[in-house]
């Protein structure tokens, strides 16, 4: 079990539409080697992380992008606030996620399907795709938290 504290993250779900209609979300792309049962899990989620002491998260929504893709986000719309207790990597979790729709500034997040963002605190890189939202609402990929996908349109 983790330290048994409860983690309050600041996320962004950008949309796009293509011109065929097609919705997608930016996310990233994550993986859990130790799931706890079965297969290594491969599942998606949306860029951002962790709220300071005394920041709001809408202000953490807006520092993360800067730091983990290097842009500026504005038209930040709140979507929900969702809580899950989980497992990654063999640990407990608990976060609570505060999910906001925000607008990239910077068109390249739009003109490409994916790209490399990089997160600083874990020295990691981040797989940034766009993915249709059916691809998700099918069962064909995974994505957490799964109840803002329903809130978005």
């Amino acid at each position: 079990m983790s330290d048994r504290s409860i983690r309050v993250v600041a996320l962004g779900i950008p949309r796009r539409e293509r011109a065929d209609g097609t919705r997608e979300i930016l996310v990233s792309e994550c993986h859990d080697p130790d799931p706890g049962v079965g297969e290594p899990e491969t599942f998606y989620r949306p860029l951002g992380g962790g709220v300071a002491f005394g920041e709001q998260s809408e202000d953490a929504l807006v520092r993360e992008f800067a730091e983990e893709i290097s842009v500026t986000v504005s038209g930040v719309e709140r979507v929900g606030t969702y809580e899950d207790v989980f497992t990654h990597e063999g640990a407990t979790h608990h976060e609570v996620w505060r999910v906001y729709e925000p607008t990239v500034e910077e068109d390249w997040v739009y003109e490409r399907d994916r790209f490399v963002g990089y997160e600083p605190d874990l020295d990691e890189r981040i797989d940034c795709r766009w993915i249709p939202t059916s691809t998700f609402t099918g069962g064909e990929k995974t994505f957490y938290p799964e109840d803002a996908l329903a809130d978005l349109w």
